[in-house]
């Protein structure tokens, strides 16, 4: 019997050292805990120094609300009429515009206007002949007009209207390209552009009462919005244009036809980077647009003093909005569904103005 106790005894004691050993393997919980908070710790301040932005002599561009020099500011901005037929494919200068706008003219063509607060401009084109509903993209903005030329509309309207124009005309605002095939083949630059604007004696600074057309944010929540990752712009059998969202760097590609045959990629490139144009912000303003009676060259007008709506898209999501403009020298303004202003995200814009009677034309994917 005693044997017995001692042979369990032993067996104990050996299971006890056993034992110990394992627990001796285990490191202390006091430096594990230590050690990961020394991890996190390390995490934290390595993200901290990445979000950390040196703003000084920065301030917000009213036109994308991003930040540019503060010197530039309160300088009024440029705005460019661009030629968008095939002859003036590809433009070049576009790409860095914090703003474009696109409409019809005559023969079922676009024509552009690029907006900059600031820019290097070194060329910028082509450079195209006005219409008179472009003086209102200009004004929006409190802008200063660069065209090539006009429609007898148009200089009726800067000359009423007294706008702020640079015309290629008339100044040395703009050069021709031999290169390039008239009349698409003339440009402007940055340094003609402030060259031109000093000898007319127009005024630099924006008017102190000027309200600034667009509201930015970085909070933002769209009320009820569609999910659209594409929309398509069927503005005649000529022109045919399409935005693309790519959720990974969360901005609208563009992409256009410029004759029936649809043919090709279509990505639209600015020439100067080799980049295709990508937007933030799309805004589709829905206008009566219609072809003036009796002119020999089919030109268009369109209704923008008045009221309508449209949709606005941004980071794959769109919703319904209004507009209204009360006058030339009063910006164009946009509201949501609540006829609360609309607030958009930091960033650049597309404005197309399309034409109410072909709404079947534009698509939503």
């Amino acid at each position: 019997m005693k044997k017995l106790i001692c042979v369990w005894v032993l067996m104990g004691l050996i299971i006890l050292t056993v034992g110990c050993g394992k627990e001796e393997a285990i490191p202390e919980p006091e430096i594990v805990e230590e050690a990961l908070e020394e991890e996190e710790t390390e995490e934290v301040e390595e993200i901290e120094e990445e979000e950390e932005v040196d703003l000084t002599g920065k301030a917000l561009n009213p036109l994308t609300g991003l930040y540019i020099d503060e010197d530039v500011i309160d300088r009024r901005p440029v705005g460019i009429v661009i030629s968008n037929i095939h002859n003036a494919i590809p433009q070049i200068g576009i790409e860095e515009a914090d703003i474009i706008y696109e409409t019809l003219v005559e023969g079922g063509i676009t024509r552009l206007f690029a907006v900059y607060q600031d820019f290097t401009g070194e060329k910028i084109g082509p450079v195209r002949s006005a219409r008179h509903y472009y003086l209102d993209f200009a004004f929006d903005f409190d802008a200063i007009f660069v065209h090539i030329g006009g429609s007898p509309q148009a200089y009726n309207a800067i000359r009423n209207l007294r706008s702020p124009s640079l015309d290629g005309m008339s100044s040395g605002v703009a050069y021709k390209d031999s290169s390039r095939r008239s009349p698409h083949s003339t440009y402007a630059t940055k340094e003609r552009i402030m060259k031109t604007w000093e000898q007319k004696g127009y005024r630099t600074d924006k008017d102190p009462s000027f309200i600034n057309k667009f509201d930015f944010s970085e909070e933002i929540k769209l009320m009820e919005p569609e999910k659209v990752e594409k929309v398509i712009l069927d503005f005649s059998n000529y022109h045919y244009a399409w935005f693309d969202y790519d959720p990974e760097t969360m901005v609208y590609k563009r992409y256009q036809y410029l004759n029936y045959k649809k043919t090709g990629t279509g990505e639209h490139i600015d020439d100067g980077t080799g980049q295709q144009l990508t937007f933030d912000n799309i805004i589709i303003q829905l206008a009566n647009i219609w072809t003036i009676k009796g002119d020999s060259a089919g030109r268009m007008d369109m209704n923008l003093l008045t009221e309508g709506e449209g949709y606005y898209l941004t980071r794959g999501e769109m919703v319904p909005i209004t507009w209204i403009k009360k006058g030339h020298n009063e910006p164009t303004k946009y509201f949501d569904a609540k006829g609360e202003p609309l607030i958009m995200y930091p960033g650049k814009t597309w404005i197309s103005v399309f034409p109410t009677n072909r709404t079947e034309k534009l698509l939503f994917e």
